[in-house]
């Protein structure tokens, strides 16, 4: 089990949702946890007190589908998990033998194979945009300008709407990264540069590494660390591995 579930702050949620009324397959309770980036799911057994976690990272703009009448819980939207990720997607999932299991998938893919139609993030931009549109917003607002300012691509979405940007991700500079996602920055000249992101699940909590790397002309890979910032005149600050200052001109 992923250890994100095991976490004190977790096993105090689940307590505070005994005795909470079931609302999926007659005997459990969905909970939704969020991450700070997606929702968890987990489901509670109200009589034997015992969680089921849906091992998925699911986008906040999908749709869950479940009642206390059915055994099938299902979400239509965006899956993120190791080697196992799904995009604009229904899977369908029930509790069988102590564990959630996937038991229907459905997946279309996105009208739009334009690569033109790839959202750019809006410069100035950084690793914490979020929590900096959250002190004036509300999360509901934010998720919605995220979308807009700051999308996130899995490579599969690139693969659907660019095959020749999604040749150049299978470079092995990039592809040995691993990466869950990737943001396009608007273009520079004749470059163009994208942020890559890593996460990870750690002890305290998740953490996302950042990668800027060059597409075109030709492929470059510089790590971030966990944190950056692009200003407006596209100056890329960050912290090397000992905690130095670096800056990098995108040109």
């Amino acid at each position: 089990m992923d250890n994100f579930y095991c976490k004190a702050d977790k096993i105090n949620l689940y307590k505070k949702n005994v005795g909470n009324k079931p609302n999926f397959n007659s005997n459990y309770t969905i909970i939704k946890i969020n991450d700070g980036k997606y929702f968890r799911i987990v489901a509670l057994n109200q009589k034997d007190l015992k969680v089921y976690p849906l091992n998925y990272q699911i986008d906040y703009k999908s749709k869950f589908d479940y009642s206390v009448n059915n055994d099938s819980l299902c979400v239509t939207g965006d899956f993120y998990a190791y080697r196992d990720d799904y995009s604009n997607s229904k899977l369908c999932f029930k509790v069988i033998n102590g564990s959630f299991v996937k038991t229907n998938i459905s997946e279309t893919s996105p009208k739009s194979t334009k690569e033109s139609n790839l959202k750019k993030v809006l410069i100035p931009n950084s690793s914490n945009y979020f929590l900096k549109c959250l002190k004036s917003n509300s999360q509901s607002k934010c998720e919605k300008l995220s979308d807009s300012e700051n999308h996130v691509y899995k490579l599969d979405d690139v693969k659907n709407i660019s095959p020749e940007i999604y040749g150049v991700l299978s470079d092995n500079k990039i592809n040995n990264l691993n990466l869950d996602g990737v943001k396009f920055l608007p273009n520079i000249g004749s470059s163009q540069f994208i942020i890559g992101e890593k996460y990870h699940d750690t002890d305290n909590g998740s953490t996302t590494f950042f990668y800027l790397i060059r597409i075109k002309p030709k492929v470059d890979v510089f790590n971030l660390g966990e944190s950056y910032a692009i200003d407006g005149k596209y100056n890329l600050n960050y912290k090397d591995s000992m905690g130095n200052n670096k800056n990098i001109k995108l040109n």
